[in-house]
């Protein structure tokens, strides 16, 4: 039997834990407080600190204080988002980063088995073991689950309108995109080069993909690219908006099609050049106006993260 008092192998060696808490991620009903966090945490012996995110503040500068303060894990309690952003901030640290899902869709905790509901994800952390996973690059940011152009963006605008009006829901998500769809904004026009071959396309949407997990979970191609060290790139066909509607469908049934709603491409490095100087661009679901060209790729820098101790070699 487990006894809380006792010191176990994961408590001497999480010697210090902080929690940055995001408590505007997920559903409400499903987020909890700081309390009930402690709480959690207090089971397996363990007093972290929490601090709560502000979102009028850089997350880039809590990250530096935490740091600077000396904890040994890093706990990001959020939605994919926020992951993200936190393992943008770790990235090439010494510190082991600890994941709570807090979010809507959670792919990149579901991609690792982290449970999403508290006290699983509590115990992982408690009781994990560390892995080094691979984190990809948009230029000089780190996405982890995918980076998107064209369209999505403007869905996760819409979505945080729909948030706030009915709000976190996967329902509401996919009527957000729906929103959008009807919408049609105005194709993109891009040059894509990949092991030196360049591509030119219009295109409604772009994805590049890190995460085999998602993939599968939407019933896609490209998890094999993954497997094999590389990254995913789906381009939309420019069918107009009644083509994107259907392919749009067709993905969210899990029935989407290759060469029919979307083209795979597999590589290590992917450069993008767009007739447009500034693309709205978004990263595990956070929105940026960037400048472009874009290099997208895999970093050399690994990212520690306490996984479920039956989390073997599996592509994540």
């Amino acid at each position: 039997m487990f006894d809380a008092n006792s010191p176990t192998t994961a408590q001497r060696r999480q010697k210090s834990i902080c929690i940055l808490h995001n408590p505007h991620s997920g559903k409400k009903e499903a987020a909890g407080g700081a309390q009930a966090l402690k709480d959690a945490f207090a089971k397996h012996g363990l007093a972290p600190k929490i601090t709560e995110l502000d979102p009028k503040r850089d997350l880039t500068s809590t990250l530096q204080e935490v740091v600077a303060e000396g904890h040994d894990t890093i706990v990001a309690a959020g939605g994919d988002g926020t992951i993200c952003g936190v393992a943008q901030a770790l990235k090439g640290s010494s510190c082991t980063m600890g994941i709570l899902p807090r979010g809507t869709f959670n792919y990149f905790a579901r991609s690792l088995g982290i449970p999403e509901d508290l006290e699983g994800a509590v115990e992982v952390i408690a009781h994990g073991h560390k892995r080094d996973l691979r984190v990809a690059m948009l230029n000089d940011r780190v996405f982890l689950n995918n980076a998107n152009f064209g369209l999505y963006p403007q869905i996760l605008r819409s979505r945080e309108e729909v948030y706030d009006f009915w709000g976190r829901s996967r329902v509401a998500a996919y009527w957000s995109a729906l929103k959008v769809l009807f919408r049609w904004p105005r194709p993109l026009e891009l040059d894509i080069v990949a092991d030196g071959q360049r591509t030119t396309v219009r295109t409604p949407l772009v994805f590049v993909f890190n995460n085999a997990f998602q993939l599968r979970q939407m019933g896609m191609e490209g998890a094999e690219c993954i497997r094999d060290g590389q990254l995913a790139l789906m381009i939309a066909p420019d069918y107009g908006r009644w083509g994107m509607v259907r392919s749009s469908l067709a993905v969210l049934l899990g029935r989407a099609s290759r060469d029919r709603d979307f083209h795979l491409m597999c590589s290590d490095i992917f450069e993008l050049h767009g007739r447009r100087k500034r693309l709205l661009v978004a990263r595990d679901g956070e929105r940026a106006r960037m400048k472009g060209p874009f290099r997208l790729h895999l970093s050399e820098d690994a990212l520690q993260v306490i996984v479920p101790t039956d989390f073997g070699d599996a592509t994540r």
